[in-house]
């Protein structure tokens, strides 16, 4: 059973990059809820993906402007999108109680972030 304020916590880690704030709040949640096991795995899975999807965002669209122009712009809008999904399936899934991992950024998840 997992406490209402965990599968809170979990959710605010995931939504935060709808508020403007998608690495500080996962890392801070990160930092101070290292005890609850269910609040540590989604503040590493969200901020490993954060990480990875806004690095890879930042790639494309300095590539978008400098090289390539306006043939990046598809690829960009669907990563948007595709990480927009992602990490609203990852809200549901915590707010249901569920562990959730994310599909390609899960084993950066485990190998850069200190598990117990």
């Amino acid at each position: 059973m997992v406490a209402p304020e965990s599968k809170l916590m979990g959710a605010v880690c995931h939504g935060s990059i709808f508020f403007g704030l998608p690495i500080l709040v996962p890392l801070i949640v990160y930092l101070l809820k290292r005890d609850d096991d269910f609040v540590n795995h989604h503040a590493r899975e969200s901020l490993a993906m954060h990480i990875i999807g806004l690095l890879l965002g930042a790639v494309v669209g300095i590539l978008c402007l400098v090289i390539i122009g306006f043939l990046l712009v598809i690829p960009l809008a669907i990563l948007g999108l595709v990480y927009t999904v992602l990490a609203i399936v990852a809200i549901i899934k915590c707010l249901s109680g569920q562990y959730y991992y994310y599909p390609f950024t899960s084993k950066y998840a485990e190998s850069w972030f200190y598990t117990k």
